[in-house]
């Protein structure tokens, strides 16, 4: 039995069960690694399929998908097949290893180009001002930030101060960010770090980042979305591990209703994310109103 034809067996298996990809996952499920990925029935964005694949000997695996609520189904070859030889799984290691780099060199080349672009609409954007609809909406200071046409525009900066991406912002209040753009490892700070600071607050948005600094004083860091935060979070207790934290969360019940709904499990994410990240960092926990005050301490 040759790798292809494992992979190809579990992907059939999978699609026979109703967990039909509609995106190209053959070269990732060959990592060994889980994978998420867009299935039949997903909506924009959402990655509900999820899957991981053993190719020793005998290959196995596991799949499932959340929207369906399917718990974990498993597969795993045929006895009257041949098992694989340890020259195959030497190929398929080494076929994986080239495909990650490539898919890494595609990855900085497109975060490179992003770079670029950011750094060319901030330079074309005009100052922001109280009339943007969002801004006057949110109460948010603007003169730390753009506008470009109708978006407003967040600086998206590295440790070092290098702009890689832009969160724009419609009138409307929709996030999106530059096509191909890092966002791993970025923040904005709403408020300023100085030696005599003692306290700092990390948080998703950036209008509760601005609101938080308005009602504080205090330096607020801008992590953009919950997969961030920990990364963020981390950045700046290394940093500077002088200051006391504060990670304040994000409320986020309708995606909780949603999984409760789909999956009979709830589950808040920026709440839960953001106990994690303060447990982490040894931070305190912020949570809004109306929500138990829990957390590390």
């Amino acid at each position: 039995m040759s790798i292809h034809d494992s992979i190809a067996d579990f992907i059939g298996f999978m699609e026979a069960n109703g967990v039909v990809p509609i995106e190209p996952i053959a070269q990732r499920l060959a990592s060994g690694s889980l994978i998420r990925f867009r299935c039949e029935g997903d909506g924009k964005g959402r990655q509900n399929g999820w899957a991981i694949l053993y190719l020793d000997q005998r290959p196995a695996g596991a799949f499932g998908n959340y929207r369906m609520n399917t718990g974990t189904l498993k597969w795993k070859a045929s006895d009257d097949r041949p098992a694989l030889s340890a020259a195959e799984r030497d190929a398929l290691q080494r076929e994986w290893r080239a495909a990650k780099e490539r898919r890494e060199a595609e990855q900085h080349n497109n975060q490179r180009q992003a770079a670029l672009a950011a750094a060319d609409l901030w330079q074309r954007a005009s100052a922001a001002t109280p009339e943007h609809p969002y801004v006057a909406r949110k109460q948010i200071d603007p003169s730390p930030l753009r506008v470009l046409g109708e978006e407003l525009l967040i600086p998206m900066t590295d440790n070092t101060g290098l702009l890689w991406n832009l969160q724009r912002i419609k009138p409307d209040g929709e996030k999106r960010f530059l096509k191909g753009g890092r966002i791993n490892g970025l923040f904005a700070i709403v408020g300023r770090f100085s030696p005599e600071t003692e306290e700092a607050v990390i948080c998703e948005g950036y209008a509760t980042a601005d609101t938080v600094h308005q009602a504080t004083g205090l330096p607020v860091i801008v992590t953009f979305n919950t997969s961030n935060m920990a990364r963020v979070a981390r950045l700046f207790a290394e940093k500077r591990p002088d200051l006391s934290y504060t990670v304040f969360a994000d409320d986020d019940e309708a995606t909780a209703l949603r999984e409760m709904e789909h999956r009979g499990i709830y589950k808040n994410p920026g709440i839960e994310t953001a106990e994690a990240v303060a447990a982490e960092i040894g931070a305190h926990v912020a949570y809004p109103l109306g929500r138990p005050q829990r957390g590390a301490a």
